[in-house]
């Protein structure tokens, strides 16, 4: 299941947010099983699908993902596994609730929410980083969206740093500034490509051709950082991309 995981993120395919391929069938897999081991099966496979559709920007693969994950309790023994599946339970969520007929998945992103802003507040900083992309999730805006970045490069969430940075970028192309919006995505594609997820980052460049001519420059994650607070407050371009 995992393996079929990372290699949606790695290969294209027409479907990538189902897990459907050489690693793993998961139609096939539930088919075969009944009772706790089909109930815990589906869990773990729809956690890692919503997560490949958020990714992927699948809304209606997320809505049906939603269907399923809002059944199961918000509490897990094994604390990774809950960690993974509220975390992208509550981006789809909101990233969902705006549709009128999705609008009662709010309450369902506030409540993974809550989750990781009270490991927060207790010193998690581990849960900071999802618990400040869930928040710029709920209420938009470029301060929220800055904290998140932030937060994600200080501890390294290289793959919630992409999300974060496209995120930001469809928020600022929604507010007519091109020039900002650009510099996020092209953030986000060299940071997919860091993640190993060379699949999405192929969906970006062929969304965004600008992308197959954009080199890298080596820039010190400080410095990158200051010149992305500029490049965001000014409303600018040219954050060291050539």
């Amino acid at each position: 299941m995992f393996r079929q995981f990372a290699l949606n993120l790695r290969k294209p395919s027409e479907s990538p947010s189902k897990l459907v391929g050489e690693a793993f069938n998961e139609e096939q897999v539930l088919s075969e099983l009944e009772g706790s081991a089909h109930f815990q099966t589906l869990r773990d496979s729809s956690s890692l699908r919503v997560q490949l559709a958020f990714v992927f920007w699948n809304e209606a693969d997320m809505i049906d993902l939603l269907k399923i994950l809002e059944t199961y309790p918000l509490q897990d023994q094994f604390v990774a596994r809950l960690h993974n599946r509220l975390a992208f339970t509550g981006l789809a969520a909101f990233a969902m609730c705006h549709r009128k007929d999705c609008a009662s998945y709010k309450a369902l992103g506030e409540k993974c929410m809550g989750h990781f802003k009270f490991l927060s507040k207790n010193g998690s900083v581990n849960a900071r980083p999802v618990y400040l992309f869930l928040k710029s999730m709920k209420s938009p805006s470029r301060d929220a969206f800055s904290k998140a970045i932030e937060a994600c490069a200080e501890g390294k969430f290289v793959n919630l740093e992409a999300m974060v940075n496209e995120r930001y970028a469809a928020f600022l192309r929604e507010e007519n500034d091109e020039a900002a919006s650009n510099d996020c995505i092209t953030e986000a594609y060299f940071l997919y490509q860091d993640w190993g997820a060379h699949a999405k980052a192929l969906q970006l460049s062929k969304d965004h051709p600008f992308l197959k001519k954009v080199k890298r420059m080596k820039v010190k994650r400080k410095k990158k950082r200051s010149v992305f607070r500029r490049a965001s407050k000014q409303r600018t371009a040219q954050r060291g991309w050539i």
